[in-house]
């Protein structure tokens, strides 16, 4: 096709002249100056229609001559003259040399050859290319397996499908729609979902036989606008219809997204049957609708999400648990009302014909028939927003290459839609991400098909550090620094003695009564000291362990400022009484405020009788008082005060069968030491006669 006469076309390029030098040279194999020569002849034929330049012999360089110009110099005004030939040249259309355009796959060297409007030819490369005759399990073996060994060991992955509608996004996925009983040709035609779903459960049944506790589960969701809704329950939004959803749940767990990375939308899988009934079902419940370049168009975003869990050692008390996610993101096409034709069956609310109102439509009319162009605003707005968080991850990655701190980096979007703030482990965190953009070689959408190009290309030069990895291996470092030192601490508590060793230093005096003047007198001082022996070399190995040990513990409390309060809470707390709210400091001791439950506790009833009688003479030969101006810990308390205080419940439990005591023992032991506190304000001397009293009473002399 002779490209070279376009004119007027919008997708029209003019290549720059550089790469109009290679390839003349490549095709003619003639010099750079050459090259140039030719392809300015070739532009001048086409503004006049004929070679205006002259021949000099047989060579092919020409005298750089133009109409008008043969003698500038003796002219009085050149502006006269180069005013009416610039006009010339910007009423002539400029030559077009080609449409945008891809022009070859090459699926070897993984790059695609484009015309650009930028930049004329351009070269995109990728990490893999795959041409039109790809199959579905090539394209699963060489880009989507080793993310499914990443999931199965434990590391987080996503595939992120990115494209213009009707290229083939929603087919590379899931493959074509299948009901019932699965052919050979059917699972030839496979997607990615599928073939993960069948190799993951192949793994989850093979370690479920070997005694493991397996736990897969799945998630299916629809995103449309700011609403997420669960395609394996009818479509229904995210969120509603849950008990308690503004009462029960955190402020941040109000929106959708939340619910399904919080797992409130997953249903668990047992068997591959199951995983393609689940599938099946998501699928027919998809908000799908034919437009004018594709029949079964996807009117939203899909995600489907795979959730593993693996518990390791069930039979330890240290029972760990291996969590991952795998992220299938199926969004929906970008596309042109021109070209979709969404809009054609769109309205205006009021239709005047000659100043008279012919018809008018109620606003739900209206919203109807825009239902389309809403579906299509949606769907861009949050591919764009997905453009933004790549953008500026890529200009994240470039700035901390260039020594930009961290703070001074810039912000990340992930917040401008329910997309990206659902996807923000796949774009930014730490899983493992692939990108797979579908492009059309239809000349007709060569621009977006570009832009689908540069847009895998952004997406391809940013890099991820991967802190879950990082924060995972420091601490399997601090726990292997902790098995060296405790093996350290019994080597010392083994080698080391004690030993004592007799220091010899000079000492320097004056003689007695001079005060400093007059004669010096020096002598040697023999100084005893006991010192540790016997293990120095594993006291200095345990003094770097420990060293190492502080630095780790440092790097580990700058990856995990990302932790939920509720888990961290959770594990400082384990195997708390008290569920990490502290204990009471009065908890124990008599005071006013103790309350008749605390009674049923014996140290709190032997405190309290402490309090109360241990001024007596009588205390020291009943109790065993020896510290009777002091107050003491619960577990300094004398003996004596609890058995005092288990006598007295003795008694309390005789009283109660013989029917004189209806009081609990806390009431009835709260009462006593009330009623004895008042009457030893009154009269002090009373309190040597109330322990006489309880001394026969309880039997205690």
């Amino acid at each position: 096709m002779n490209i070279s006469n376009l004119v007027n076309d919008e997708d029209g390029v003019v290549l720059p002249l550089h790469q109009k030098v290679q390839l003349v040279r490549k095709q003619l194999g003639c010099t750079s100056k050459e090259a140039v020569s030719l392809i300015m002849r070739k532009q001048q034929r086409l503004k006049t229609g004929k070679d205006t330049l002259e021949s000099a012999g047989d060579s092919i360089f020409q005298p750089c001559l133009s109409p008008g110009y043969a003698n500038k110099e003796n002219l009085e005004s050149n502006n006269a003259l180069i005013e009416p030939i610039e006009k010339n040249v910007e009423m002539d259309d400029v030559a077009i040399d080609v449409r945008c355009s891809i022009l070859s796959v090459q699926e070897e060297k993984a790059s695609v050859l484009a015309v650009t409007k930028n930049s004329g030819l351009h070269d995109f490369a990728f990490d893999r290319v795959f041409g039109e005759r790809s199959s579905q399990p090539q394209v699963y073996e060489a880009a989507a397996r080793r993310l499914v060994m990443e999931f199965l060991n434990g590391t987080s992955a996503s595939i992120i499908c990115y494209g213009q509608t009707a290229s083939g996004k929603t087919h590379t996925m899931f493959g074509p729609p299948t009901t019932g009983q699965l052919t050979v040709a059917d699972h030839q035609m496979q997607g990615l979902v599928p073939r993960t779903c069948a190799e993951v459960l192949q793994a989850v049944d093979h370690w479920r036989s070997r005694g493991l506790e397996v736990r897969l589960s799945a998630s299916y969701v629809e995103l449309f606008g700011s609403e997420v809704s669960d395609l394996l329950r009818e479509g229904r939004v995210v969120g509603q219809h849950r008990e308690g959803r503004y009462s029960a749940v955190r402020a941040t767990d109000r929106v959708g997204h939340r619910y399904v990375l919080d797992g409130h939308t997953e249903w668990h899988i047992q068997s591959l049957e199951e995983l393609q009934e689940l599938l099946e079902h998501g699928d027919a419940a998809k908000r799908r609708a034919a437009t004018a370049m594709n029949e079964r168009s996807t009117r939203a975003h899909t995600v489907f999400v795979l959730s593993l869990q693996v518990r390791k050692d069930m039979d330890s008390a240290d029972a760990t648990i291996r969590q991952s996610r795998f992220y299938f993101a199926d969004l929906g096409g970008s596309e042109q009302l021109s070209k979709s034709k969404v809009d054609a069956a769109t309205k205006a609310p009021v239709l005047v014909v000659g100043g008279e109102e012919q018809s008018r439509l109620t606003w739900q009319e209206y919203n109807l028939h825009r239902q389309r162009v809403y579906e299509t605003l949606n769907i861009n707005k949050g591919l764009f927003s997905l453009k933004r968080v790549i953008e500026a991850l890529h200009q994240r990655c470039r700035m901390a290459q260039e020594g930009v701190p961290t703070h001074a980096l810039p912000y990340v979007p992930y917040q401008d839609s329910k997309l990206t703030m659902l996807l923000q482990e796949a774009l930014g965190g730490s899983a493992r991400t692939l990108i797979i953009t579908t492009v059309t070689m239809d000349p007709s959408h060569a621009e977006e098909s570009l832009q689908t190009l540069r847009f895998a290309e952004t997406c391809a030069q940013v890099q991820k550090r991967r802190e879950a990895d990082q924060a995972a291996s420091i601490t399997l470092a601090l726990d292997k620094i902790e098995q060296e030192i405790q093996a350290l601490q019994a080597d010392i508590a083994q080698k080391e003695r004690w030993e004592t060793r007799f220091l010899r230093r000079q000492d320097r005096d004056t003689v007695a009564g001079a005060f400093g003047e007059g004669m010096m007198v020096e002598r040697t001082e023999v100084v005893p000291t006991s010192v540790l022996v016997g293990a120095e070399a594993e006291r200095e190995q345990l003094e770097a362990l420990l060293e190492r040990q502080a630095e780790l513990k440092g790097l580990c409390s700058m990856v995990d400022f990302g932790k939920d309060y509720r888990s961290m809470r959770l594990q400082d707390t384990k195997g708390a009484t008290d569920g990490g709210r502290g204990e009471d400091f009065r908890a124990g001791h008599f005071s006013a405020r103790t309350k008749a439950k605390d009674f049923e506790d014996e140290a709190v009833l032997a405190d309290a009788l402490r309090f109360l009688f241990r001024s007596c003479k009588d205390a020291e030969r009943v109790f065993g008082e020896l510290k009777a101006r002091t107050r003491l810990q619960r577990n300094e308390i004398p003996e004596g005060y609890h058995k005092a205080a288990r006598a007295m419940r003795e008694h309390w439990e005789d009283q109660v069968e013989k029917g004189q005591e209806h009081r609990s023992f806390g009431k009835a032991m709260l009462d006593r030491c009330t009623a004895w506190r008042g009457a030893f304000k009154q009269d002090t001397s009373s309190r040597d006669a109330a322990l006489s009293k309880l001394v026969q009473e309880c039997g205690l002399a």
